[in-house]
């Protein structure tokens, strides 16, 4: 008996190896933090800040309150599937958001990560300030999880 509580004792206690995060239940009033999904949240930050890079280098004409957002899914490999704009600009402005975030291939999911796809809300655009915001909420019309990353750069 006492070997039994024993190795009871050291199972408790020993991590398990596949530990994931789960997302909340939709409906539950929680929200998901930094501090409650570091591993998502680690990700869409190092998703933002390569789109960012790429945002600031991109050479384009625009103008101080423009911005575009898309839809679109992250594979669990890091492949970008279903791609539509959501919030339009202009013709010329919606395509340079398009290439940018096309030319940031996604990383392949952490460990962790317990979903086949990501769909994501991403928004590229400039006004009189910068600010890079990343949350996970509801997708639009679906049961899914929106995870959504806005990148703001300052206009000069």
């Amino acid at each position: 008996m006492k070997k039994i509580l024993i190795l009871l004792l050291i199972f408790s206690l020993t991590p398990l190896a596949s530990f994931s995060e789960e997302l909340w239940p939709r409906g539950t009033g929680k929200s998901e933090t930094k501090e409650t999904h570091p591993i998502y949240f680690g990700y869409m930050e190092d998703y933002a800040k390569e789109l960012r890079k790429a945002f600031e280098n991109k050479k384009m004409f625009a103008r101080c309150h423009w911005g575009t957002e898309y839809y679109l899914t992250i594979t669990r490999d890091g492949e970008i599937k279903d791609m539509r704009v959501s919030v339009y600009q202009n013709d010329y402005f919606d395509q340079k958001v398009k290439e940018i975030i096309m030319s940031v291939k996604p990383l392949p999911f952490r460990d962790g990560m317990n979903l086949d796809y990501m769909r994501f809300a991403i928004y590229l655009g400039y006004e009189d300030y910068e600010d890079i915001h990343f949350s996970i909420g509801a997708f639009p019309r679906s049961p899914d999880n929106c995870f959504s990353i806005d990148v703001t750069l300052k206009k000069k």
